[in-house]
């Protein structure tokens, strides 16, 4: 589950290079309006929303009483699922035009990903999975106020430094796991403690960055031609953000909660 859970700055920064690729020669191009980017990206939100309400009503009654056995079902299905998102997500940057097939599916996937994983931490810390939503909904909705009252501008200097930081956490990830093998685990990112809390702190704030950086893609897309595929490719880069930071935000708060 390690690598899992910290691995998405990887196809963040993948998609991010697929994204400024040229596209395909025949590719058929069409004005793309606000409604429809909008509608495409409140879709995936809502696919998500339905499997998120699945997990729960299957597996959080038995989570509520106690039972360690449902959590660590449902953790292991959330896993599963998110290895399967993660593979999605590799797939449709290397193939843009799937977007409009793999966006659906992933934002469902990370629904039960993102339950999943919840009721697992919920079994040892209750009230966990609230309180990371608020936080996760609050920081989307600052986020979005920053970049639309441009308080908070998206330069070429800034997204060099969310790429370069969000690559970093990436790499940072592999070198642990890959130590962890040889029996030299890091401490700050297996351990409770104040080393840890800081580390996970500066993942969400990477990966709430990396919010900023969606809104302008959405923003760009706007009023100009573009392959049909785009707007489905940008949503599901903001749904990869968006498992990615609830993820985070809740490892944050067990690691404060331990």
């Amino acid at each position: 589950m390690f690598t899992l859970h910290n691995s998405f700055g990887s196809p963040l920064f993948s998609m991010s290079r697929a994204l400024s690729a040229p596209v395909p020669k025949g590719t058929p191009l069409k004005l793309l309006l606000r409604g429809q980017i909008v509608g495409i990206v409140l879709m995936l939100f809502a696919l998500s929303l339905v499997s998120v309400l699945g997990m729960v009503a299957v597996f959080y009654p038995s989570v509520s009483e106690g039972s360690i056995a449902a959590a660590e079902t449902a953790r292991n299905i959330g896993f599963g699922a998110g290895v399967f998102g993660l593979s999605l997500v590799f797939l449709t940057v290397f193939h843009r035009q799937y977007a409009p097939y793999t966006a659906p599916v992933y934002a469902l996937a990370g629904g039960v990903f993102m339950s999943g994983l919840s009721m697992g931490f919920e079994a040892r810390f209750p009230g966990i999975a609230v309180q990371s939503i608020f936080l996760t909904l609050a920081i989307f909705c600052s986020m979005l106020f920053l970049y639309s009252t441009r308080i908070i501008k998206v330069t070429r200097q800034l997204m060099t430094f969310i790429f370069t930081a969000t690559a970093a956490i990436a790499l940072t990830y592999l070198a642990g796991f890959l130590l962890l093998l040889l029996g030299m685990p890091i401490p700050f990112l297996h351990a409770a403690g104040t080393g840890g809390i800081l580390w996970f702190g500066f993942i969400v704030t990477i990966a709430a960055m990396n919010l900023l950086v969606d809104f302008q893609r959405i923003e760009k897309l706007e009023s100009r031609q573009h392959p049909a595929y785009m707007p489905w490719f940008v949503g599901l880069g903001l749904m990869v953000s968006l498992v990615w930071l609830y993820i985070s935000v809740l490892r944050l708060l067990a690691r404060v909660r331990r």
